[in-house]
């Protein structure tokens, strides 16, 4: 009943999602040209504006509109990225769903409705005719993609483990941070604060928090266990859970920055870029954020240079393989999936790969990346420590959000999470709330 009672609420709400979208309306159910002759696929997407996956994903899209250019041409509208989301979920519930899509809503989205109604393309059918794109993804991946032979989406080949990066000037570990507890970290502190956040989905606090989880015995095991759609973390108040609410709540409230309630991550990111900060939860995609051309971000004798990256408390790394990527709902039109292929395509290329990997760390093992690569790698100076610092001792588990209902990971985790801040619920309250509004949402 809850569900249905979801799924009418969603229904209405799509007249604001369809006003939201009504400039791309006509890509998705056309065949728009352009004055050059191009087919247009225009698709919403959050990595724009102050977003830090802007910063490749847009000069991406430059390239392939050049590379193109009279054939096809990606238009990217913005979307907020906690936002994103729903709005997909309402667009999908229409029917109206943009002829190229990243990720899915949630795992109700994508099991009762996406695959059994067939609304997206399968895209073997691209991938009998691209041998070289194939070659390149991720086995398990595809696996994991595939629906009763049916491949629903594709992802990069890279496994890029987020992390953390710290402002060697504030602050000086005596020791590597992976090697450290959460309390000894807090401990060589002093009177050094995180950069932290509670608004959107909380998502960078979220990093902190799955390290307080995997560093724990059967932490990682828990992680992994919860990850299968059909098995998502229902139960936050065992021990394990408990013990993770009550670290962040003693870091938050002993540590945190004293405007981690109500931020965004422009907020924490602004943090770290004033020397107000010492420390950020990000992957490895922030660190073109420390490089000279992003310098117009910092202020207060903040430099890049001033940044070294170490792997999480408990030398932890997140990442997740058997994840979701991109995907072409089954309403677009023919021609214009061709160039929805063709865009994917362009980014699992070699060279946009190699790109990828150079701007937002990480590393594949499905080909072997070029000379000038690995040139570009060594000159890099913090893309060089983020890379040494992980090793074979790296505990590398999925995100939180990857193990718990989409519904906590994008809604009820932040909306909660000021109520542990300010001490108004306990970690034991914490976790009864979270669970009360998991299994509301699973019903």
């Amino acid at each position: 009943m809850k569900r249905l009672l979801s799924l009418v609420l969603a229904i209405a709400l799509c007249f604001s999602a369809a006003a939201f979208f009504s400039g791309c309306r006509t890509a998705r159910n056309e065949v728009v040209i352009d004055e050059d002759g191009a087919i247009v696929i225009t698709i919403p997407h959050y990595k724009v504006g102050e977003n830090v996956g802007a910063r490749f994903f847009l000069p991406q899209v430059e390239r392939f509109n050049e590379k193109y250019a009279g054939v096809y041409r990606v238009v990217v509208m913005e979307v907020p990225q906690d936002m994103y989301p729903d709005q997909i979920r309402q667009l999908g519930i229409q029917n109206q769903l943009p002829p190229l899509v990243e990720g899915v809503a949630d795992e109700i989205f994508l099991t009762e409705y996406l695959i059994p109604n067939n609304r997206f393309y399968d895209l073997n059918q691209f991938l009998a005719n691209d041998p070289a794109t194939l070659a390149r993804l991720f086995p398990p991946n595809v696996a994991h993609n595939t629906f009763d032979g049916k491949l629903f989406s594709v992802t990069y080949p890279v496994v890029r483990p987020a992390t953390l990066f710290f402002n060697s000037t504030l602050f000086q570990p005596s020791k590597p941070i992976g090697e450290m507890t959460w309390d000894e970290l807090l401990e060589e502190l002093g009177d050094n604060t995180l950069a932290l956040m509670t608004a959107e989905n909380a998502w960078t606090t979220m990093i902190a928090l799955t390290s307080m989880v995997a560093s724990q015995p059967g932490g990682p095991e828990l992680l992994f266990y919860h990850l299968p759609d059909d098995n998502k973390m229902t139960d936050f108040t065992n021990p394990i859970m408990v013990n993770a609410f009550t670290t962040l709540q003693k870091v938050i409230q002993t540590a945190g920055h004293r405007n981690t309630v109500g931020a965004a991550f422009a907020d924490a990111a602004n943090a770290m870029f004033s020397n107000n900060a010492a420390m950020i939860f990000n992957g490895p995609w922030m660190i073109n954020d420390f490089v000279e051309d992003a310098a117009d971000r910092w202020s207060n004798g903040f430099h890049g240079d001033m940044v070294y990256s170490h792997t999480l408390p408990g030398n932890i790394g997140l990442d997740n393989a058997l994840g979701y990527g991109w995907w072409i709902p089954a309403n677009t039109p023919p021609e214009v999936a061709e160039g929805a292929w063709a865009f994917i395509s362009f980014m699992m290329s070699e060279d946009e790969l190699e790109r990828y990997m150079l701007a937002e760390g990480g590393t594949t093992n499905t080909f072997t990346p070029s000379d000038s690569f690995f040139a570009a790698q060594a000159d890099h100076r913090l893309l060089s420590i983020y890379m040494s610092h992980i090793n074979a001792e790296t505990t590398v588990v999925p995100y939180l959000w990857n193990s718990v209902p989409g519904s906590i990971a994008d809604l009820d985790f932040g909306r909660l999470l000021p109520l542990l801040v300010d001490g108004t619920l306990t970690p034991e309250q914490f976790a009864q709330e979270l669970t009360n509004a998991a299994r509301e949402t699973m019903r």
